[in-house]
């Protein structure tokens, strides 16, 4: 089963942190629970694993917004965010780390989402959980995973408020504050997924209660956006299988590269060997017939010797030339030096070379098994070739 593990930090590293591990394909919770404060997340990950962690972080801590651009968004545009929104911020634009989210248009104006995070707030958030052994994946403002479908929205959680008030605007509010909170910001109707304040006469639809990191975890499916873009995007995670079998596989591809490269040349050494081949057949009929254009050399010899009368086709000399040359295609190592045929004694003198003796009786034997008579000639070694006469005559 895919599990996802999604982890809740706070603010600061003495705030509790709760975890969740969910199953996405069915929505189940397979497990969940808190840690008292961050010196703990090393007993978790030995606990669940050192597994790809989801991280949701207080949306208090980024700042929400879309900003108008002046042009469609660019590659170049995007890198100028910060001169844009520098004026807007109360602190160091070099010490505020910005992502983006979806951009939109309306009305012909384009409008870009931005996340805004203090750098070293971010930083902390990554050490916290790598310390530990985790490898975080994603990191997302916790208020913005709450559902879309009845905003605004919110829920209770560590002592806050979580409240996500349309598609790209979402913050969290401690719970000491949220009185005040909802009286100064005159929203409308809520849906609340948690039990609400008897002593708070804001007006609220009680959405169905559940486990509040169980509610963000299923609206991890619907949100895109991750905070670690940039010089933060985490590195893909390398496959431990392939690593142990890394070597051998490259090894097995450099020994198949050497064998197609070896089929390539006995490939190519044999068709050399048929075009020698061709060549000579062609040579000897150009000196039985000067001056003739050769087009089809087979029907050509055949029509020659029909037309003198010699044997049935299977005693012919294109019969007996087109058996030796199948023959010859099997054993590139042999190659022809001169061709002789006797019309009245139906036979075929060669005078051939090979690499060894071995390979003319592994002609005479396939020729023999043929129906051919053959008879070898004496064979003579020159130091590198074998050099030899063979005489085919018509199957008995």
């Amino acid at each position: 089963m895919n599990e996802q593990l999604i982890i809740r930090l706070g603010s600061q590293p003495q705030q509790s942190i709760s975890w969740l591990v969910w199953a996405p394909l069915t929505a189940e919770v397979i497990a969940s629970g808190e840690v008292a404060a961050v010196e703990q997340l090393p007993a978790l990950a030995e606990r669940l694993g050192r597994r790809a962690v989801i991280a949701l972080v207080p949306a208090a801590d980024v700042v929400l917004k879309t900003i108008a651009l002046p042009a469609k968004p660019t590659k170049q545009l995007l890198q100028a965010l910060p001169f844009m929104l520098e004026e807007e911020q109360a602190e160091d634009i070099d010490r505020l780390f910005i992502a983006v989210g979806q951009v939109e248009q309306r009305e012909g104006q384009y409008w870009q989402q931005v996340a805004i995070c203090q750098r070293q707030r971010l930083e902390q958030w990554l050490d916290w959980l790598q310390q530990a052994g985790f490898n975080v994946s994603r990191l997302i403002p916790d208020a913005l995973l709450l559902p879309a479908e009845s905003l605004p929205a919110c829920i209770e959680l560590q002592q806050q408020w979580l409240l996500r008030l349309d598609a790209w605007q979402a913050t969290a509010v401690d719970s000491s504050w949220w009185p005040d909170y909802l009286s100064l910001a005159a929203l409308p109707e809520m849906t609340s997924y948690s039990p609400w304040p008897e002593q708070l006469a804001h007006p609220v639809k009680p959405g169905s209660p559940e486990l509040p990191l169980a509610l963000l975890a299923r609206g991890l499916a619907t949100t895109s956006f991750n905070l670690l873009q940039g010089t933060y995007t985490p590195k893909k995670p390398q496959n431990k299988t392939w690593q142990q079998w890394r070597s051998t596989a490259l090894l097995s591809g450099a020994v198949l590269i050497l064998y197609l490269a070896q089929l390539t040349a006995e490939v190519w050494q044999q068709q050399r060997a048929l075009a020698e081949t061709r060549a000579n057949l062609q040579n000897e009929y150009l000196q039985l017939y000067p001056g003739e254009r050769i087009i089809n050399l087979s029907r050509q010899l055949q029509q020659k010797l029909q037309a003198v009368g010699a044997g049935g086709s299977e005693q012919s000399f294109f019969v007996q030339l087109q058996a030796l040359q199948q023959r010859l295609q099997s054993m590139p190592d042999i190659k022809l030096d001169s061709l002789r045929y006797d019309a009245a004694r139906q036979e075929l003198r060669f005078s051939a070379s090979a690499g060894g003796f071995q390979s003319f009786e592994q002609l005479k034997n396939a020729l023999e098994q043929a129906g051919y008579v053959v008879e070898q000639g004496a064979l003579s070694n020159d130091g590198s070739r074998v050099q030899g006469t063979v005489v085919m005559r018509g199957k008995v």
